[in-house]
């Protein structure tokens, strides 16, 4: 089980500042409530953002992915309750039901899913072709993408020690987490969300832009490559389902429906 002990602990701290926000606030003025509700709730949005995520309603953008890689950013929630604690003093039963509630959602939701599928003991087999990690398990693509783009800067690096990191459970990995364990070894990330290709395969060369983890998808199923290098034509594909490829543009192109996310990784200068 690989939870996000942090983010279960900004839960916390969500609930509590919900309580002491309903305390203090209800003695104000009304109209002193009504001036800052409207700041509190813009406040909230991006601790609410964590679990409308989940929700696929609309098109994720690359900044948002950004967002969610910087360290510490789950302390959003506690703002997110301290914004519900004060709607909650509007005297309506109604209104401070549903604010009591949703803060436990947005608190539990965006952390619950490493400790309702976690990995059985002995999941992980630390399998490599050359320098191309294998995935051990249905869901670790994300993490052994992650280890070959590593191995690929010279930086030796277990799947398993990187699910643990990110936050693995059998349904996948967030690629934000993914990106906060290449971040802190030295590597920069961007992520980068288009329609159509990606970057990188247009016709015209970019050596910045690799090598990237790319997003991929098998029918509804989503899927994480890692994509090393690029000399003319030919792709160096690290596929953890199908190990160390060369793939020619073309038949890159043919074999895999994108999503168009990628995240790419260099060292930081």
């Amino acid at each position: 089980m690989n939870p996000n002990w942090f983010g279960i602990f900004c839960g916390l701290g969500a609930m509590v500042a919900f309580f002491l926000t309903y305390l203090t606030a209800w003695r104000r003025p009304l109209e002193t409530r009504k001036r800052w509700v409207w700041l509190m709730l813009l406040l909230m949005l991006p601790g609410m953002s964590f679990t409308l995520y989940y929700t696929h309603w609309i098109h994720v953008p690359g900044w948002y992915y950004e967002f969610r890689s910087w360290p510490l950013t789950e302390l959003w929630l506690v703002v997110t309750g301290g914004a519900l604690g004060l709607l909650a003093t509007f005297k309506h039963s109604v209104i401070r039901m549903l604010a009591l509630l949703l803060t436990v959602l947005l608190s539990t939701a965006p952390f619950i899913k490493p400790f309702l599928a976690p990995f059985h003991d002995g999941a992980f087999k630390d399998l490599w072709d050359g320098a191309v990690c294998r995935q051990s398990t249905y869901s670790t693509c994300g993490a052994a993408a992650a280890a070959s783009l590593l191995q690929h800067h010279g930086i030796t690096v277990r799947e398993e020690t990187l699910a643990k990191e990110a936050h693995s459970y059998q349904g996948g990995t967030e690629i934000w987490y993914l990106a906060r364990s290449l971040n802190k070894r030295g590597l920069t990330t961007h992520m980068n969300t288009r329609e159509g290709l990606p970057d990188f395969l247009q016709e015209q060369e970019n050596p910045s832009l690799l090598p990237a983890i790319v997003g991929v998808r098998f029918g509804q199923t989503g899927h994480f490559i890692a994509v090393l290098s690029r000399q003319g034509d030919q792709f160096h594909v690290g596929d953890p389902l199908r190990g160390s490829e060369l793939l020619s543009r073309e038949e890159f192109i043919h074999r895999y429906q994108f999503t168009g996310f990628y995240m790419t990784a260099r060292p930081r200068t």
